[in-house]
């Protein structure tokens, strides 16, 4: 059996609403970006700054999962490396980013979730496991 490489750990998800704050480098200025995925182990943003590869941010996040049950947003502070510029969106340049420091339950909180609102939109468009 033929073995294929994953390259994430963690699922990730489009469905959710994040605001973002970013500060560069440990700046005290703070910039707005657009979460466009989230996973526990990162994030794929848009934003009117421009970044380098290796970049070390500080992201102030407020996740609304979008999930009935779950009537607040989800602060979230974590630290992260820019890993790379994935070309321009809406305009605006897209970066990834790998969280360098998150809490261990603030992970755990994002990757279950993340799970739990990827299996119900899949639910919830009729879609099965085999569907492409």
């Amino acid at each position: 059996m033929l073995k294929i490489p994953i390259n994430r750990q963690y699922v990730r998800t489009m469905n959710w609403s994040v605001n973002a704050l970013v500060s560069k480098n440990g700046a005290e200025q703070w910039s707005d970006a657009r979460v466009l995925d989230i996973a526990a182990g990162g994030l794929l943003f848009i934003a009117d700054m421009s970044y380098e590869k290796g970049d070390m941010l500080r992201l102030d996040l407020e996740i609304d999962p979008m999930t009935p049950g779950i009537s607040r947003k989800i602060p979230v502070k974590v630290t992260g490396e820019i890993t790379a510029c994935r070309g321009v969106r809406d305009g605006k340049l897209s970066y990834s980013v790998r969280f360098t420091e998150i809490s261990k339950e603030d992970r755990i909180r994002i990757d279950e979730l993340v799970r739990m609102t990827n299996y119900k939109y899949k639910l919830d468009s009729g879609l099965d496991s085999f569907d492409v």
